[in-house]
């Protein structure tokens, strides 16, 4: 049986490699296929990496709570790091859905990158710490009742993403 944190360490390779296509879009952005490389990713960041936030939100991070308090704990820190990507990529979203329609106009651009930039970077250490520190305590403390508990939610929510 997988692991609720085994299933979402195998979400952040995904996403990982997704970043880097990412990145490599945003540095060469006038590249041909450059349109249809962001477009492709605001439907993966917008269905799959949604999906993975509402399965820690919902289901992971309410049962680690009940071991460290979300205040004295990573809980809060990822739940903010989490608003803080909500907002950069929002943001570059909209960049990229202004720049899709001109392709010369300089503030998408701006929103594109700045804001591209500031997420790749921030999901890239916000993945590090839950896999190298939050997911580890999580597997130290969980008990089975509380992993067949997630990995129920964990179903439920990938049959009302239809997934």
């Amino acid at each position: 049986m997988s692991r609720p944190t085994e299933i979402l360490s195998n979400d952040h390779k995904l996403v990982l490699t997704k970043l880097n296509v990412m990145e490599q879009s945003i540095n060469d952005i006038k590249s041909p296929g450059a349109k249809k490389i962001l477009a492709d990713l605001k439907e993966f960041f917008e269905k799959d990496v949604k999906l993975h936030f509402v399965k820690e939100e919902e289901a992971l991070f309410p049962e680690i709570e009940k071991f460290i308090p979300r205040d004295a704990g990573p809980v809060g820190v990822m739940l903010m790091e989490h608003e803080d990507l909500y907002k950069y990529e929002g943001n570059f979203f909209k960049g990229v859905a202004l720049w899709l329609k001109d392709d010369n106009n300089m503030e998408a651009i701006k929103l594109i990158k700045e804001n591209g930039r500031s997420y790749i970077n921030l999901l890239r250490e916000h993945i590090y710490k839950e896999d190298n520190m939050l997911f580890m305590m999580a597997d130290m403390h969980l008990e089975d009742s509380q992993i067949n508990e997630i990995m129920r939610k964990f179903e439920e929510l990938d049959r009302k993403h239809n997934i």
